[in-house]
């Protein structure tokens, strides 16, 4: 489904996502949207106690804490940049592109605090995998292929164990497959803004 196609306002999608919002799952007639709310439904779910800390716990708070800021903070300035940057159909048909440049600027402030707050091993929240991993992964993945880690080694090392991961390459697969086509759009359209010779 493209995310900025007319899938999304059609009424079969909007009987299952009345706001039409992506992404959504279907679990035995029950739909819900929102990455965060999703991941913790098919952990609570589906886990069998894995990758969650004790309820009312410190570490649920913190990763809840980066649940929120993958969404609200980092992932939103990036979505931006990639909307006002990154060519149709992955970014928006009318973008403005100092609106994307300086998003990514933002986006990039806040890997720094991510920076500062992770170890040198485990994960975000601990020696464990948590809901939190899984929330920011993918848009740090993003922030990798994009280049923008150079000043911020310890996130790098956190994507390169979440990536050594024995099912990460199976989960990321269909994904993969998605950005290689959107970076063949890339490089075509910075080969339409090269000048002539």
């Amino acid at each position: 489904m493209n995310y900025y196609g007319d899938d999304r306002r059609q009424p079969t999608f909007r009987a299952i996502s009345p706001l039409g919002s992506l992404p959504l799952i279907v679990d035995d007639g029950f739909a819900l949207i929102e990455s965060g709310a999703i991941i913790n439904y098919l952990l609570r779910k589906y886990g069998n106690g894995r990758f969650c800390s004790p309820d009312n716990s410190r570490e649920a708070a913190l990763v809840d804490q980066w649940m929120h800021w993958s969404e609200s903070l980092f992932a939103f300035d990036q979505r931006m940049y990639r909307d006002h940057c990154v060519p149709f159909p992955a970014g928006l048909k009318e973008p403005v592109r100092k609106v994307g440049l300086d998003a990514k600027k933002v986006s990039i402030g806040y890997l720094h605090m991510l920076e500062d707050a992770l170890g040198d091993d485990g994960y975000v929240v601990g020696k464990n995998l948590t809901g939190a991993d899984f929330m920011l992964w993918f848009p740090l993945y993003l922030a990798g292929r994009d280049g923008w880690l150079v000043d911020d080694p310890k996130v790098s090392s956190y994507i390169a164990r979440i990536a050594s991961l024995p099912n990460f390459k199976a989960a990321i697969a269909d994904t993969v497959t998605v950005i290689a086509q959107f970076d063949k759009l890339k490089a075509a359209a910075a080969m339409q803004d090269q000048p002539a010779a």
